[in-house]
């Protein structure tokens, strides 16, 4: 029997291995780090973005920005402009945390029923309280706009998700709201999410159906390292309270566009084990994704 079970624990860590190689090759590094690109912008202006050398390294192209009034979470829609093939990409970028009210949607951290989520959900389904409700207001203010640029823009095939911290959160959320309301296109694809630092949300109930239903057909790809003191500090509290992930979470560098799909392709070091430098926490794939004056 032990051995059957070793077998089939074997099988399975081959497999996820092999399935985060997949995924992690189904958007490839260059393509992580221009949406750690879109994060980082997303904190500023579409005026002061025109300054920041992640614009024109990137090739993205800032169309529109929108804030919900309620909660104050933001957004930016980009398009992105580096395909050189037939792939016409939207990117929708959530702010992450950059005011009071911001802080104050994190620490609403209770379980709460997701009754917000534009489609019923299965009894026991549980969501963090404060990203359920940013959420649903950001889609109030994104969804007109993204929908009505979709329909302009005749040729987009794909939508990314991205976001760092709080707006990995929104990220996820808002991509639920918008497969809900997704328009009905041949060429248009499931939508795919990518997000940095980003929180444990959901009870596993939640996460089974958003994995199995809500978003089937999506990737699903949270990046995050060791060093970062939000995610190291709060995995305890998380775990006490029933929170679980959605997607697969991968270890990637703070500092270079590198991404890990074994714990032998990451680095050792003696202070991996230490995570105390709140900047941490804003360094993602070689670029700083936080809030600047």
């Amino acid at each position: 029997m032990l051995s059957r079970l070793l077998a089939i624990a074997v099988i399975f860590s081959v497999v996820a291995s092999w399935g985060h190689t997949m995924l992690v090759s189904s958007f490839d590094t260059a393509a992580i780090q221009r949406y750690a690109h879109a994060s980082s912008l997303s904190y500023l202006s579409m005026e002061k973005m025109q300054t920041s050398e992640y614009l024109s390294l990137s090739r993205l192209e800032p169309l529109l920005q929108v804030i919900d009034p309620e909660s104050e979470s933001g957004a930016t829609i980009f398009k992105d402009n580096s395909s050189n093939n037939n792939i016409k990409r939207l990117v929708v970028a959530c702010r992450g945390s950059c005011n009071p009210k911001n802080f104050g949607t994190n620490l609403k951290f209770k379980l709460t029923p997701a009754t917000k989520l534009s489609q019923p959900t299965p009894t026991g389904a549980m969501v963090h309280e404060g990203f359920q409700d940013a959420s649903l207001g950001l889609w109030k203010e994104l969804a007109q706009p993204l929908l009505s640029r979709i329909k302009e823009e005749k040729d987009v095939n794909e939508i990314i998700f991205t976001g760092h911290s709080l707006g990995a959160a929104n990220a996820l959320l808002t991509s639920v709201h918008y497969r809900t309301s997704m328009p009905s296109s041949s060429s248009l694809s499931s939508p795919s999410i990518v997000t940095f630092g980003g929180p444990k949300l959901c009870n596993n109930i939640l996460a089974r159906f958003l994995r199995n239903e809500a978003l089937e057909d999506c990737s699903i790809l949270h990046l995050v390292h060791d060093k970062d003191p939000v995610l190291a500090n709060n995995q305890k509290l998380w775990n006490d309270l029933g929170f679980v992930d959605v997607g697969i979470e991968l270890q990637c560098d703070p500092s270079s566009p590198a991404v890990h799909t074994t714990a032998e392709e990451k680095p050792k070091s003696f202070f991996s084990s230490f995570a105390w430098n709140i900047l941490d926490h804003c360094n993602y794939m070689g670029v700083y994704i936080g809030p600047r004056a």
